[in-house]
């Protein structure tokens, strides 16, 4: 029995391509996120144009908040990927 080894050798290029390609799926992820939280704004002033209340500034400033937490999440990912 094997302890402490693995059962097969896995090579070091083979071993980084497949930490690129996930880091890149990681970037492409958050990229579609980023895209998420810009239709959220836009879907947001739609709706403050079109329904008016109490809770409209309110609504637009966790609209831009969740798309800076957006911004900041893909910055320190690209930064630190």
């Amino acid at each position: 029995m094997l302890v402490g080894q693995a059962l097969v050798q896995i090579p070091a290029e083979f071993e980084q391509s497949i930490w690129g390609i996930a880091k890149l799926f990681v970037l492409v992820g958050l990229l579609l996120y980023l895209a998420f939280a810009v239709v959220v704004i836009r879907q947001v002033q739609l709706m403050a144009r079109t329904v008016t209340g109490e809770l409209d500034g309110k609504i637009r400033a966790v609209a831009w908040v969740h798309f800076a937490f957006a911004v900041g999440i893909f910055l320190l990912a690209l930064l630190f990927l």
